[in-house]
């Protein structure tokens, strides 16, 4: 084969322009990525606003504005880069990172907004409930000059503060703060007063609003908060970044090992997958949380299925006897559309994980989507363009370049080509199908019993109450923790010590704890006034009403996953493809819920996060093994039971390197999270790597074993109603279902 110097220059010039341009941009990329509270620490708070007076209203305005002076209250406090929105339509969400002072702040933002108008001498004329709420408008005069007209309850009240201060200076102040400091021109006897001023028409609308909202202050009430020692933090993101460089190096030496050439190529789109991962998470403001690192890792994992999908894909055609060039492009061309359907049903579980979840969980699902999108750019079109420059070159085409052994090729047609491909690893899986259903049915009677007898250990997500975490900088056992909290006279409803030097306190209350009692402080003196040294907290207090919103939202982010891609396996495939689907995702989530149950585990809201993720990972699996059986049925029509059983585990064995290899890339970096993470994100951890074991067996033992079972139903149904069972000709309707089915991807 002659050599294509242009397809080589291509290649080595997108290579190394690439990696110039990532190594002078990394280190402001990395310094520009927003770490959340659990990683540097800080304050959060979410509060809930209601009218200071019976039968008030809430307005946006008065939402937004109420929303507005807390940052105003924050900022004269010097806390760096504050974050306060409004959610919904009476809450409201403070982030303050970096804060020490913790119950001093939430004293202060507790506080309802006091509107007041002072006089020339400092002394009080009016408060804001004086006001008639909402009358406040932004309104202009008869030269088209924008003004406040401000409309009083009490019209003799204004006309004889306007009398006496004719011709005077008064202040309006918001929580001490000048608003607007007008002269009293007129004495004013209708109850109105017109405030001029060298307006803009938007700094009119803006003192009206604020006004309206002095007029009918907002109480807050905290439904949720966290607080993270700043040490605690530091620590968190020490161990998880650890963590993520961990499973990462061993995520690409595995790929490098296993698949060769290849292998470097998809290394390399992995590492330029994972820069523009962080540029995109900058670009859209996104906070790195926890969770966040977590799904940054486990995506590195998951990219690489793409990689090893059509990778796998190459090494059948080329044990065929292709061409290196025409095994990449029919690996390629097939592989496509697997890899496609597997990530859309991945995407669709990170959507319903966004769309219904808060905080760290929203951070985590923004990183999925992001991830997904991003690694069918890198690791499908890139990775698949440049492995095309190096074997349309006329270098390097020797087949064990790209993990094949010349003692692997063999010639045949079209039909024994699905046949040799997995010749050398089959495996009757079909043949275990009902003990691989009387094993899973072994596991949900004993998941029924465990739910039944002790059912789950709901955390404050769901529970609501208080946790405390409280990180000490010296060893500590069980019976000393109890006894210290017991006699700073507190009762939690769980005790337990962690860390890898048994430094690390968990606790938690069924009862809330008051905003203003200073509880997790005492606890923490109390604990190191006894043992010594330091302590760095984590509290997080979870209102009841939050906590039923959490577990409803949680139960309907699963079930609206589920019946998505129902839809969708539905859609791309047909009905007894979707069922299957299905029970495999649902034995996944019980088996998971089931272990933790048995063992008491806490589930709370990263625990559904992770569940979601399983749900994304296991279909993904499952949906590389239907896709396989769909094409390998369009190569024979399925004449009685044997065929159709052996078509189905041929499939099972031609994509079972791949699934193998996938569990693997993306076990390495759950594993690496669940060893050398922090301690925040363990059970996560424990929950995704348990999740990754039961999704493989589920889609290999139950969603293929599943839809052939169902399939034997129909033909046997068929069988029985046929009239003409000796036609020759007849073709079976599961071989026509496939072949329309297929038509529009043609």
């Amino acid at each position: 084969m002659t050599i294509n110097r242009k397809r080589i220059f291509a290649f080595t010039a997108t290579v190394i322009i690439l990696c110039t341009i990532i190594a002078a941009t990394i280190p402001r990329v990395l310094e520009e990525v927003r770490l959340g509270l659990d990683l540097k620490g800080g304050f959060e708070v979410l509060y809930e606003a209601q009218p200071l007076k019976p039968g008030g209203v809430i307005t946006p305005e008065s939402l937004r504005q109420t929303a507005a002076s807390l940052e105003k209250r924050v900022n004269a406090l010097g806390t760096s880069e504050p974050e306060i929105w409004t959610e919904g339509t009476n809450r409201i969400r403070v982030r303050l990172p970096g804060v020490t002072d913790e119950q001093h702040i939430r004293e202060l933002l507790g506080k309802p907004a006091e509107l007041t108008v002072v006089g020339p001498d400092g002394s009080l004329e009016l408060r804001g409930d004086d006001f008639v709420e909402g009358e406040t408008l932004a309104v202009r005069d008869e030269l088209g000059h924008p003004g406040v007209l401000v409309t009083l309850k009490n019209p003799d009240k204004l006309k004889e503060m306007s009398t006496r201060l004719l011709n005077r200076q008064i202040r309006f102040e918001l929580d001490g703060e000048l608003l607007t400091d007008p002269f009293v021109q007129a004495v004013m006897t209708n109850g109105q007063m017109r405030i001029v001023g060298a307006f803009s028409q938007k700094e009119a609308s803006e003192l009206a609003d604020i006004i309206n909202m002095g007029a009918l202050p907002l109480k807050l009430n905290e439904k949720l908060n966290q607080t993270i020692g700043a040490s605690l933090g530091q620590e968190a993101l020490t161990q998880t970044l650890r963590a993520a460089a961990i499973g990462s190096i061993v995520v690409l030496l595995f790929m490098l090992i296993f698949y060769r050439l290849p292998g470097l190529i998809a290394s390399f789109t992995l590492i330029t997958y994972g820069w523009m991962l962080l540029i995109c998470f900058n670009l859209v403001q996104a906070v790195m949380t926890l969770p966040g690192i977590a799904a940054f890792v486990l995506g590195v994992g998951m990219a690489v299925d793409a990689n090893i999908i059509t990778y796998e894909r190459i090494k059948e055609e080329l044990r065929t006897g292709k061409s290196l060039p025409s095994a990449l492009t029919a690996g390629s061309r097939h592989s496509f559309r697997t890899i496609m359907d597997s990530n859309v049903t991945a995407l669709i579980s990170a959507i319903c994980m966004f769309s219904l979840g808060s905080g760290a969980i929203k951070g985590f699902a923004v990183t999925m989507i992001l991830s997904i999108v991003l690694s069918i750019l890198t690791n499908v079109y890139f990775s698949q363009w440049l492995l095309r420059q190096l074997g349309r070159s006329g270098r390097l085409q020797n087949s064990r370049w790209y993990s094949v052994k010349p003692s692997e090729i063999h010639t045949f047609g079209a039909h024994e080509a699905h046949e040799v491909t997995a010749s050398h690893r089959s495996f009757n899986f079909t043949g275990s199908r009902k003990w691989f259903y009387a094993f899973s049915g072994v596991l949900s009677v004993i998941g029924i019993a465990s739910l039944l007898i002790q059912q789950v250990n709901y955390g404050v997500d769901f529970r609501a109450g208080t946790s405390l975490d409280i990180q000490l900088s010296q060893s500590i056992t069980q019976p000393q923790a109890e006894s210290i909290i017991r006699e700073a006279g507190f009762q939690p409803a769980v005790v337990t010590i962690g860390g890898e030097a048994a430094d690390r306190v968990s606790l938690r209350f069924n009862e809330t704890f008051p905003p203003d009692s200073g509880n997790a402080s005492i606890i923490g003196n109390a604990l190191t006034a006894r043992i010594g040294g330091t302590a760095s907290l984590e509290e997080n207090t979870v209102d009841p009403d939050i906590a039923r919103e959490f577990a409803k939202k949680a139960g309907l982010a699963v079930a609206l996953s589920c019946l998505a891609i129902l839809v969708y396996v539905g859609l791309r495939f047909e009905k007894r493809f979707a069922f299957g689907a299905i029970i495999a995702l649902l034995h996944d989530v019980f088996v998971v819920i089931t272990i933790f149950s048995i063992f008491q585990l806490e589930i709370n809201l990263p625990f559904i996060a992770a569940m979601l993720t399983i749900i994304g990972y296991s279909i993904n699996d499952t949906v590389v093994i239907f896709d396989r059986i769909r094409e390998n049925l369009k190569g024979g029509v399925p004449r009685d039971r044997m065929q159709l059983e052996h078509i189905v585990n041929t499939s099972i064995n031609q994509t079972l390197l791949r699934s193998v290899n996938t569990f693997l890339c993306v076990l390495f970096a759950s594993a690496a999270i669940l060893f050398w993470g922090s301690e925040s994100i363990r059970l996560f951890s424990l929950a995704m790597t348990l999740g990754l074991i039961t999704g493989v067996y589920s889609s290999v033992c139950i969603a293929s074993q599943m839809w052939l079972s169902l399939t034997l139903r129909k033909l046997s149904r068929e069988e029985r109603n046929a009239v003409d069972d000796t036609d020759p000709y007849r073709m079976s309707a599961l071989q026509l279902e496939y072949e329309d089915a297929d038509e529009p991807a043609r």
